[in-house]
């Protein structure tokens, strides 16, 4: 099997390489140039969001909605009739602390997820598949972060921390897009079936030595350092489940309770210590 993936750093293409893919040096926005490759393609996967460096801002979490739709909108352009498979967030459904939700809940926009709204809209014409999930979690992304800054001190529980934070291991996610790409095209949302709060998750990652147990800080004041909408995202209730997808036998395959205690043990020690 020939997989073509946009890369837009030598870093990328290299791991890229390393996977057996072979890397295009473009992004969503100079589509144009890899018309030709793409031609021949069966399914095409969306997983180019607009990204945003810490502190991530309200207004500029907003403002990723328009980059985000216009992408979308060429990518459909350039996929025509064949299938488009998007890599979506459950942070759409919004602050869920009554009950799980999926695949057909209202959406809700808070502003970490208006550029992936954004996004599955301008796909609306394409017929998508659109994959929604939690927080994901593996060597980078809100994992390593939460293990880096519990080590180094700086990470706080936003709020109280009893809000629910569905996880899904990133193989998971992976796993999901492909399971999807058969499926009829719609909304499947895919997380772990154990949802933990935030405040367990922390707890966790503070029985490996080396992670003191942290203070809580009010939302508003953990806007302070990291960006309002970071700091929103933290202390909604992302309580997700498995939707039509688990219809089909799909179930992940990682334990977060497990996984998120290996991810800790795992990581290098810091520095003079």
């Amino acid at each position: 099997m020939r997989v073509l993936a946009t890369a837009r750093t030598l870093s990328a293409q290299i791991t890229l390489k390393s996977l057996g893919a072979e890397p295009l040096y473009t992004d969503l926005e100079n589509l144009a140039e890899w018309t030709a490759e793409a031609a021949d393609v069966e399914v095409i996967f969306h997983l180019g969001l607009p990204r945003l460096d810490p502190p991530v801002r309200r207004g500029a979490a907003r403002r990723r909605a328009g980059p985000a739709a216009r992408g979308a909108d060429a990518l459909a352009t350039l996929a025509g009739r064949r299938p488009i498979v998007m890599l979506s967030t459950a942070l759409v459904y919004g602050d869920r602390d009554s009950a799980a939700v999926d695949d057909d809940a209202a959406v809700s926009v808070p502003a970490l997820a208006a550029a992936a709204v954004a996004a599955e809209g301008a796909l609306a014409g394409a017929s998508p598949h659109i994959v929604r999930v939690p927080w994901v979690y593996g060597p980078g992304g809100l994992a390593r972060d939460l293990i880096v800054g519990l080590r180094t001190r700086r990470f706080k529980v936003v709020g109280p921390g009893r809000n629910r934070w569905a996880l899904l291991h990133a193989d998971d996610a992976a796993d999901a897009l492909l399971a999807v790409r058969d499926l009829p095209p719609g909304v499947y949302s895919a997380a772990e079936a154990d949802v933990p709060t935030q405040s367990d998750v922390v707890r966790a990652v503070c029985t490996v030595p080396g992670h003191p147990v942290p203070d809580h800080l009010p939302p508003g004041l953990a806007a302070v350092s990291m960006g309002g909408s970071m700091s929103q995202a933290l202390a909604l209730s992302l309580w997700t489940r498995t939707g039509r997808l688990s219809d089909t036998g799909w179930t992940p395959a990682h334990d977060w309770r497990r996984d998120v205690v290996s991810l800790a043990e795992g990581f290098l020690p810091l520095p003079g210590r």
